[in-house]
């Protein structure tokens, strides 16, 4: 068993106990140990999500979940790739139905920051959380998804100098953003969160307009 697995500090989600899975429900009951986790980790933390959590959650054994993930560590990695295809979604729907790149970088980065301020957990858990190979490999694709519009931007002409740092410039600002207020109680939060969005898109790309190559 992970050594890193507890009893969750919030009361568990207990399930009616599930019959034996048949032949072609394995990748089923993976899905739902996953979403599982990841109602766990929106309700009460990262700290909730254990194996035992998940498996009382569904309804399953422990050797039912362990006989998809091997640890507690392995289903958050798999929670944050799944977080990346969502945000993916996200901007490459904002983006879509512009036929102007620098308007489409611009609407890209208000749903970046509109996607990290609806689901604050999961974006600290991938952004921000212990560094893990997953949360590695979610952070590079965002940096080659913006990357890809900034490098549209530059071939149009809305943009100059170099790419990787352009996209750099432009990330740090959207994810500086996004962890000054997801750090804060909601509280102190802006009361008009899209236009908050809207704000910090229109600094990151009308700042990364006026850097001048070197």
């Amino acid at each position: 068993m992970d050594p890193l697995d507890s009893e969750p500090s919030v009361p568990a989600v207990v399930a009616p106990r599930r019959r034996r899975a048949r032949r072609g429900d394995g990748a089923r009951l993976r899905n739902e140990l996953v979403e599982a986790a990841e109602r766990l980790l929106d309700k009460a933390g990262e700290d909730a999500v254990t194996i035992r959590a998940v498996a009382q959650a569904v309804g399953v054994s422990l050797p039912a979940v362990y006989l998809h993930f091997g640890s507690r560590l392995e289903v958050l990695h798999t929670v944050c790739l799944r977080v990346w295809g969502e945000l993916g979604d996200w901007m490459d729907d904002a983006g879509a139905g512009s036929q102007d790149p620098f308007t489409a970088l611009h609407q890209r980065s208000v749903a970046y920051v509109r996607f990290g301020l609806a689901h604050p957990v999961r974006y600290r858990l991938v952004m921000t959380g212990p560094a893990t190979a997953a949360s590695e490999q979610v952070a590079s694709a965002c940096f080659r998804f913006l990357r890809g519009t900034v490098q549209q931007c530059l071939e149009a002409g809305a943009l100059r100098g170099d790419e990787t740092a352009l996209t750099r410039a432009i990330a740090a600002a959207l994810h500086g953003a996004v962890s000054l207020l997801i750090f804060q109680p909601s509280e102190s939060w802006p009361e008009d969160v899209d236009g908050f969005a809207r704000d910090i898109a229109t600094l990151a790309t009308r700042g990364a307009a006026a850097i001048e190559p070197r």
